[in-house]
């Protein structure tokens, strides 16, 4: 018996089927199961199953050879590609099964909601035979001779006589002569040949490179559209901002509201500057009935003021940050309250508007006017029409950063590109100095001066809101919206560099781009009507600008151009490349990189038939449409060759319910197929210590502790702060909003104002200057109050102050609870000052934490955000800074040697122009 070869057992082919609507992009589903082939129960050997474009939501898995006769239990799950994460496991119990059958093909197909399996069979394909005929083979030997044929040829030849052969001499010497030359021209077209079937080749790999790349993202797509209300519902339970942006009036969805309706604001026309008030004073604005304007006398009942002494303690009101009793509303319920309000009252502009990112707190309502003292004071610039305070930064003229980057080590390019002779047509709804509301004009302005300075012939195209300075008229085209034509007019400025260097600006006139108001809303913060059709003539006027405009004299800059689109007003560029030019054979060289700044705003429109309006067919409209809605930012996700955001770690956040506000799904698919990438915004060169004219002493790595001490000491008095070098001095610059965890601040002013003992909290000042929501202007207010010569509650904003705080605070406070980029804690490490923020968006990019060891950290990190993990990082960070003095100014060194500057930031837009180039276009 022992001679006996045991029987293997047969094995049986076995494919399984199942319906899966429910994976997202990145994800696939997979078979795992009891057998070895099945992965034996384990999801990280699971078999994954494939799908296509056209068979999506069906997945299929190879034939797999299984044991016949041996039942297999198996089930499916959804994972991540690379089988990192969780798996998700179908939600029913038990498994299904299947029994292989030998000599049959078994189809085991399911559904992923449903517990039971179809099972079929057949017979398996047929293997053919290598050849007709067995045994035959196609070449067959020659018969008879037994000899080859060269043998044959040569048994055939008579030698002839050497008289006769020298005869012949000339005629074989050129014979052999010209079978040289047929030899070389036969080895030439050998290699020609050669040389064409490589390229032919690599043409049809690339080919099916391309290809395949399009089939991955259009699988990407259908997962995304699939799961469009799953993903809403996530968000609605996962991201507060969402709900309350959602839930807005669509007239304030689209823009940041957050300084559009102040506690204090301005009187339209007076453009004041003021100054930082005395000790003890606050300047406010607006009389009881008029908020939103600027009060210039003592008004019995004017609100948002502040006394002096003893008065202005009395007058203070009752709303410490600790003991807020008034109610809490949900962000559907507040958002609600603030869109009736919007309807019943719709030329108010009172704070009780949501303000961007409010999504719990409503404002307190005082019970009392508080007193006004004689000739109130505002302090700070004005804040009409401005969205964030990034608006009102300085840039350096061209000439200073010139200067700044001489002889240093920072603010230095590393890259070299490869591509400098493609032009940048950067399109952009604002640009500064010309039209700013936020950060979008101020880094717009860096990319015009940036691309041009590496080298790129570079084109800024934005809207003319008004005549501005210098412009002149250089042509006009007509483009089609609403199935009209409309005329578009170009007017130009240039802007000259170093080496002959320069950056054009095109400003667009067309019907209803100038108005009076702000760029994008009314005075009441109401977004215009007819902003769709203002955009979409500024991305149609952008690409025609360089089709049809000889610029500078130097031609036009041609259909091989790389686009920079930013944000949703730009929008349309990538949908307008895929859907109108390409499709003409129009733009095939060129790329378009659309740029998120924030995705909270999107550009979405009801109301509109997207196929009429914007000249478009309706897979175009089916990309751009989210909902019963217009959606820009979707239709340019899809559309666009690249897409970058603000910050690497942002890139991450809006793939995430939390983050991605409905579109995450869509961010995954743009990042599953390798076009996404995430570039932490620069900063001006005019952030610099050492040559900043706004600051007490200027100073730098080698003599900070000196400067930072003068600067101190001019700040404290400045604001009318205890002038003591002992105190660590902790600033805050940025709007009074739930966005920014200005609610989770004020909840620690009283514990890090209280000597208890421990030689930190107790000796500690406090620097807070913003504007926004009624409820936090009044915490700020009643924090100086309560500290006097301890706290500055500098209602207002002015640049100079931010300059000022940067160089003489120890620590920088941004709680932000959502932050893409965010400059501050990138300003304040240039300067010595330690950030303390909330570990989210861009502020994890910038700041290394405390936990890396005091040699190369340059701030803190707070995760999560609450008032205990930020009081337990402000009482580490104090700590430091008053008893560990040599590691604190360890960690200053390292911020103040970090490199923010717009170079840096450059090098990795130039490698994303080299990549977007070098790889096939997006294909709608």
């Amino acid at each position: 018996m022992s001679g006996i070869t045991p029987i293997a057992p047969s094995s049986a082919p076995t494919v399984f089927k199942v319906r899966c609507q429910s994976t997202r992009p990145g994800e696939a589903v997979f078979v795992v199961g009891g057998h070895e082939a099945l992965g034996s129960w384990s999801t990280a050997m699971a078999l994954p199953l494939t799908t296509s474009a056209d068979t999506f939501p069906e997945w299929q898995s190879s034939a797999i050879p299984l044991i016949a006769g041996m039942m297999v239990e198996y089930k499916f799950v959804i994972q991540r590609e690379d089988r990192q994460g969780s798996p998700q496991w179908q939600n029913f119990q038990g498994n299904y099964r299947v029994t292989p059958v030998a000599g049959k093909l078994i189809q085991a197909a399911s559904d992923w909601d449903k517990a039971f399996a179809e099972i079929t069979t057949s017979l398996p394909e047929t293997v053919q035979t290598r050849a007709e005929g067995k045994g035959t083979k196609g070449t067959q030997r020659s018969e008879g001779t037994g000899i080859g044929p060269d043998k044959a040829e040569a048994a055939d030849k008579v030698e002839e006589p050497a008289d006769v052969a020298s005869e012949d001499k000339a005629a074989e010497d050129k014979a052999t002569i010209d079978k040289a030359a047929a030899d070389k021209a036969a080895a030439d077209k050998a290699a020609a040949d050669k040389a064409a079937a490589d390229k032919a080749a690599a043409d049809k790999a690339a080919a099916d490179k391309a290809a395949a790349k399009h089939e991955k993202e259009e699988i990407l797509l259908k997962m995304a559209e699939s799961s469009v209300d799953k993903a809403a519902a996530e968000v609605a339970s996962d991201c507060p901002l969402a709900v309350t942006l959602a839930d807005r009036p669509m007239s304030r969805r689209n823009f940041s509201q957050s300084l559009m309706t102040l506690d204090v604001d301005d009187i339209p026309g007076t453009g004041t500057q003021g100054t930082p008030s005395t000790p003890g004073t606050q300047g406010t604005q607006g009389t009881k009935g008029t908020q939103g304007t600027q009060g210039t006398q003592d008004t019995k009942g004017t609100q948002g003021t502040q006394g002096t002494g003893d008065e202005a303690a009395k007058a203070s009101p009752k709303m410490s940050p600790k003991e807020d009793a008034s109610p809490r509303k949900s962000p559907k319920a507040e958002a609600q309250d603030v869109e009736s309000k919007d309807r019943e009252e719709p030329a108010k502009t009172e704070s009780t508007e949501v303000p961007e990112g409010d999504a719990s707190q409503t404002p307190n309502e005082i019970e009392e006017p508080l007193k006004v003292p004689e000739e109130p004071e505002r302090r700070g610039v004005s804040l009409r029409h401005i969205t964030s305070f990034s608006a009102l930064a300085e840039i350096a003229p061209a000439e200073a950063k010139a200067e700044h980057r001489k002889g240093k080590k920072v603010a230095q390019s590393h890259y070299d590109p490869y591509n400098l002779n493609v032009p940048v047509v950067v399109v952009t709804s604002e640009v500064a100095p010309f039209s700013k509301t936020g950060g979008l004009g101020m880094v717009a302005a860096s990319y015009g001066f940036e691309f041009a300075r590496n080298g790129h012939r570079t084109m800024v195209v934005a809207p003319k809101y008004k005549h501005y300075e210098g412009l002149r008229y250089i042509g006009e085209t007509r483009v089609r919206v609403n199935d009209q034509e409309e005329n578009v007019k170009y007017f130009y400025l240039r802007k000259d560099l170093e080496e002959g260097k320069g950056t054009d600006f095109l400003f667009i006139e067309g019907r209803g781009i100038e108005r009076d108001g702000g760029l994008y809303n009314d005075n009441d913060g109401c977004e215009y009507p007819d902003n769709l059709h203002r955009f979409t003539l500024l991305c149609l006027a952008a690409m025609e600008a360089p089709l049809v405009l000889d610029i500078n004299g130097q031609g036009r800059y041609g259909d091989k151009v790389t686009f920079l689109a930013n944000d949703w007003q730009a929008g349309l560029v990538p949908v307008y490349m895929c859907y109108k030019y390409r499709r003409h054979n129009c733009y095939s060289q060129a790329r378009v990189i659309y740029v998120i700044h924030n995705l909270g705003y999107q550009g979405q429109y009801y109301g509109y038939d997207a196929c009429r309006f914007l000249g478009l067919d309706e897979k175009a409209a089916f990309d751009l449409v989210l909902g019963n809605c217009i959606n820009l930012s979707k239709g340019a996700l899809i559309c666009a060759d690249r897409v970058i955001t603000v910050s690497p770690n942002y890139s991450k956040e809006i793939q995430t319910s939390a983050g991605g506000f409905n579109l995450q799904d869509f961010v995954s698919a743009k990042a599953a197929s390798l076009r996404l990438a995430g570039i932490l915004n620069g900063i001006d060169d005019c952030w610099d210590p050492l040559e900043d004219a706004d600051i007490a002493a200027n100073f730098s790595v080698e003599n900070f502790e000196q400067g930072k001490a003068e600067n101190k000491a001019h700040l404290q008095k400045l604001l009318g702060l205890e002038v003591n070098p002992d105190l660590c001095m902790i600033g805050f610059v940025g709007r009074l909003t739930w966005q920014k965890g200005i609610d989770v601040l004020a909840s620690v002013i009283s514990w890090l104002m209280q000597d208890t003992g421990n030689g930190v909290t107790g000796h500690v000042q406090l620097i807070l200057m913003g504007n926004g929501e009624k409820q936090y202007s009044e915490a700020l207010r009643w924090a100086e109050t309560s500290y006097k010569g301890r706290v500055c509650g500098y209602v207002g904003f002015d640049p100079k102050v931010e300059h000022q705080m940067m160089a003489g605070c120890d620590l920088l406070l941004m709680p932000s609870r959502y932050e893409p980029c965010g400059l501050p804690q990138m300003y304040s490490q240039m300067y010595g000052t330690l950030p303390v923020v909330h570990a989210t968006g861009g502020l994890v990019d910038s700041v290394k934490d405390i936990s890396s060891g005091v040699q190369s950290a340059t701030g803190f990190l707070v995760q999560p955000l609450s008032s205990d993990k930020l009081k337990e990082m402000l009482f580490q960070a104090v700590e430091l800074n008053l008893k560990r003095k040599e590691d604190f100014h360890t960690m200053q060194r390292s911020a103040m040697l970090s490199d923010y500057y717009w170079p840096k930031a450059m090098d990795e837009y130039e490698r994303q122009i080299d990549v977007v180039l070098y790889e096939p276009p997006t294909i709608r």
